[in-house]
């Protein structure tokens, strides 16, 4: 796959604008999966992070089969992208022999989705490896070098990201701050789904009308989301 420089520049100034802004980690997160996804010959993206406790968790996803294959890793703690926060370093299989030799159980949800091949790299913070970004594959072969550079490129927006909730928030409160942005991605996703059906969108158009009214509006996304979701609530109580 051909990587447009002139495209990249886009997505690294919006996510530029984001960190300029001191945004939201969950917005930031979000639009930064998305460019993987249209940038690189990624099918799927996901980010993991650590939570409150220091267990990984799923923060985006580019598609369904994003979360499901992040989910399945993490219930079979087993998977490249949690070999590649553990190490801090680069993991990868460029095909479905090399995921079912090396991780027997993982392969099995790659394959379900079908996702044979699979590039994870890490996210630190002062050093310190706090996530993986993962770009899945539903075909063999290797990422090119620009790929590879765009995507170590992309791990580094979000650790700036996660970076500047470090330097206004010390030790615990900073774990507070990523569990909040976890916390809101159930509520961002629900809010999501709720849009793109009343509407008949694509769940990206969806996020966009929802970071767009956040935005307008100088409030949190998760505030936004929760109104969007709170009718459904109130229905199934009734």
């Amino acid at each position: 796959m051909e990587v447009r420089a002139e495209e990249v520049a886009a997505a690294v100034g919006e996510l530029a604008e984001v960190l300029a802004e001191r945004g939201e980690a969950l917005d930031l997160a979000y639009r930064l999966v998305g460019h993987c996804a249209r940038l690189l010959s990624a099918s799927a993206v996901g980010l993991l992070v650590e939570d409150a406790r220091g267990d990984l968790r799923l923060l985006a996803a580019s598609s369904g089969e994003a979360r499901v294959v992040e989910l399945f890793q993490l219930q079979n703690d087993e998977g490249p992208c949690l070999d590649c926060y553990r190490t801090g370093s680069p993991t990868a299989a460029v095909d479905a022999a090399t995921l079912q030799r090396t991780w027997p159980r993982f392969s099995v949800g790659a394959a379900s989705q079908g996702i044979v091949a699979v590039h994870a790299v890490p996210v630190q913070v002062g050093g310190r490896t706090i996530g993986a970004l993962n770009l899945f594959r539903d075909h063999e072969g290797p990422f090119s070098s620009v790929e590879t550079d765009v995507a170590h490129a992309m791990a580094s927006f979000v650790a700036v990201g996660i970076g500047q909730l470090e330097a206004s928030a010390q030790g615990e409160r900073l774990r507070e701050q990523l569990q909040e942005a976890l916390d809101s991605r159930v509520v961002l996703e629900q809010a999501k789904g709720v849009l793109a059906e009343r509407h008949r969108i694509h769940p990206d158009e969806a996020f966009a009308q929802l970071r767009a009214r956040a935005r307008t509006e100088r409030r949190r996304l998760r505030e936004v989301a929760s109104e969007v979701v709170a009718p459904l609530g109130r229905a199934r109580g009734a």
